[in-house]
């Protein structure tokens, strides 16, 4: 197995690492300019690997502090105990963004004002999205109004951070098109290529029997994901999930042309996420070699921009595909 090399700060490789458990990564892709890993480990532990400002977007989904069964007794804080381990695992994972990364933060209402004010501190604030689950009314409690969403954190390094709407507009209908057919609405762009996400996300939950259900109890939609993954990431990007679960992230990523490192303690879960990365076919080749080409410049730019070091005996071939701290 190769020998982790030292972390250079934004550097980015073209090969894996053997697929291994108990620290070391798992290679969830053998594309070799798009890697997609995941360390079966505590990411409290395990994001000393990544350098910081070598990650284009965070995508965290973590336990929600509602003593949800993962396996683990990963969800059983709540309180206090829940928002000091939360503000632990964002002082981990932000200063690794990059100057122009953003992070998204999937939450609940109950603990999302003191998430919030937690990141605002340390991060610029875009948008409160609400995720509605369109779950379906059928009784319920009777002493408070329905929950049906969640809460979800849009935050940004800088204000010049990457956001491509056009990768995310929503087209519009044909009765709409044909009610602005007249001559002053021809030839504008946002006609053609469709309006602007709004803030609401109606988008259904994960049900039993759909078909991208995964055994995993908080399941995300993959179109949820997708739109975070090709708004806020540029193609060949590397996107981190420190709380993977089912992979849908990884999905995404393996979708789109991006780059992907997570973590997840449940080996269960890992098995999950390796098994749906497998079956995932690019959606465009001519768009996956595009990222590829982007993700090897990168690379180029940030290994010929540090002094090279001498190669460690056992590791012949280039640098990791992911930028790595020693372990």
């Amino acid at each position: 197995m190769r020998t982790l090399p030292e972390a250079v700060p934004g550097a980015a490789a073209a090969d894996t690492i053997t697929p291994t458990v108990g620290g070391d990564a798992i290679a969830l892709t053998a594309t070799p300019a798009l890697p997609a890993l995941l360390y079966q480990e505590d990411v409290l532990d395990g994001v000393r690997r990544l350098a910081d400002g070598s990650i284009d977007l965070v995508v965290a989904d973590p336990p929600y502090g509602l003593g949800k069964d993962y396996g683990n007794d990963s969800d059983r804080l709540s309180g206090q105990a829940y928002l000091e381990w939360s503000e632990r695992w964002i002082d981990a994972v932000v200063p690794k963004l990059s100057p122009r990364g953003s992070l998204y933060l999937f939450c609940t209402w109950q603990y999302s004002p003191e998430l919030f004010v937690m990141l605002k501190r340390r991060l610029t604030m875009v948008n409160e999205i609400i995720w509605d689950r369109r779950v379906p009314s059928m009784g319920g409690t009777t002493r408070k109004y329905s929950s049906v969403h969640d809460n979800i954190g849009f935050f940004a390094k800088a204000r010049d951070y990457y956001f491509d709407l056009d990768s995310v507009r929503v087209p519009y209908d044909a009765e709409t098109k044909k009610a602005r057919s007249r001559p002053r609405f021809e030839g504008k762009k946002w006609l053609e290529v469709g309006y602007n996400p709004k803030d609401l996300w109606s988008v259904p939950r994960i049900h039993r029997q759909d078909p991208e259900r995964a055994d995993h109890p908080t399941q995300k939609p993959l179109q949820i994901v997708e739109r975070m993954v090709l708004s806020s990431c540029p193609p060949g990007g590397l996107v981190l999930d420190p709380f993977t679960g089912s992979g849908t992230t990884a999905v995404a990523c393996a979708r789109h042309g991006r780059r992907f490192v997570g973590f997840e303690i449940n080996p269960a879960y890992v098995d999950v996420a390796r098994a749906r990365v497998a079956s995932v076919m690019p959606l465009a080749r001519a768009d996956a070699a595009q990222a590829a080409e982007a993700a090897e410049a990168a690379a180029a730019a940030s290994i010929a921009a540090v002094p090279s070091t001498p190669a460690a005996a056992n590791d012949a071939g280039p640098a990791d595909a992911l930028p790595h701290l020693a372990s």
